[in-house]
């Protein structure tokens, strides 16, 4: 595939205007890209070709690149010393585009243990390959602020020591009474059985206290990341449909296995990210647009994404949405936790 030099018209992909907006956009193959890098890091641009190649452009350090690109999965480089940070620029056919997109490139934050730094810039959302559900669509690329992610999700250990710190367990958190929690409770303490399996039977309470802990035992903002920053950090910097690659396999995470496993168990995305995809369902922290009518008195719908250990390929892709109450407590249901840089005083 050629890198484009045409001009981008912003057509919006819609099903139900039919043939001739379908033609509109495969005539439309060209995209005006703006890359803004002031701290002149050095960049390359890669095209996504498949799951094992890309192809790699240099760019070098102008503070400005103007490009024209066609439809597909991009990603920069930028490097400053020892400092890397990877961008998606993902342009895909089927979604609504700017009529320029601008990736802004900045050096990433210090490293922290056990947390991914999602760079500020364009992400994709919803699905691009025609199979998904009705409310993954429309799908856009959109620009989501820079953010921390935690590299696992939150483990037996960790939530084991949120209970004990805890004046008060609340019976909403998790259900206790299941076969498959790795938390028991002896002598007043909490202890984990299985410290290094994502803690499941969570409710979307039971997480939102956690990251309220978490706030303030750090002093710093700890909450479960929006659906945006999910899908953003769950597709990594070259925009795949699952988090290990744009191909099902079933050696690619904890899916179809019936069982839970510990977090790590297999290999981590473009950002660094472990468990995105199967393992538990992650509570985020968006009311479910799409819900049926409120009912009154009731908290509405949240969202959970990612899938589990119990599902297959159409319910794992990172553009599924699945929506409960928020007091359910579901045996796939975990969650991990985002919070925003600090600002320098």
């Amino acid at each position: 595939m050629p890198w484009g030099h045409a001009t981008q018209r912003s057509v919006w992909h819609d099903d139900s205007m039919g043939l001739l907006v379908t033609l509109l956009t495969m005539l439309d193959t060209q995209c005006a890209v703006r890359i803004e890098n002031p701290q002149a890091m050095t960049l390359a641009l890669f095209e996504v070709i498949d799951d094992a190649s890309q192809r790699r452009r240099v760019l070098g350090q102008d503070e400005r690149y103007d490009l024209r690109l066609s439809h597909g999965a991009y990603w920069i480089e930028a490097r400053h010393g020892a400092q890397v940070v990877r961008l998606p620029l993902p342009l895909p056919r089927r979604a609504r585009l700017p009529e320029v997109l601008v990736v802004p490139v900045s050096p990433p934050p210090p490293p922290e243990d056990g947390w991914c730094w999602i760079p500020a810039g364009p992400a994709l959302r919803g699905d691009v390959i025609g199979i998904g559900q009705e409310d993954e669509r429309p799908a856009r690329v959109a620009d989501v602020p820079g953010f921390w992610i935690s590299r696992d999700e939150v483990t037996n250990a960790r939530f084991a020591a949120f209970l004990n710190a805890a004046s008060a367990v609340d019976k909403r958190w998790l259900s206790l009474e299941s076969r498959k929690i790795g938390i028991t409770r002896e002598g007043g303490v909490w202890t984990a059985t299985r410290p290094n399996e994502p803690v499941i039977t969570m409710s979307w309470f039971g997480a939102s206290a956690y990251c309220a802990w978490l706030t303030k035992t750090t002093g710093r903002a700890h909450h479960l990341p929006t659906e945006s920053q999910w899908e953003k950090a769950a597709r990594g910097p070259e925009s795949f449909i699952y988090a290990y690659g744009n191909i099902y396999r079933n050696s690619g995470a904890n899916q179809e296995s019936g069982r839970l496993r510990e977090v790590g168990s297999f290999g981590q995305n473009g950002f660094g990210i472990r468990d995105m995809t199967g393992n538990a369902f992650e509570w985020v922290s968006d009311a479910y647009d799409d819900a049926p009518p409120p009912v009154p008195g009731l908290p509405p719908h949240r969202v959970l994404r990612g899938g589990s250990f119990v599902l297959d390929g159409m319910y794992l892709r990172n553009s599924f949405r699945m929506y409960h109450r928020p007091s359910v407590r579901a045996d796939d249901f975990g969650f991990r936790v985002a919070r925003e840089q600090e600002k320098k005083r």
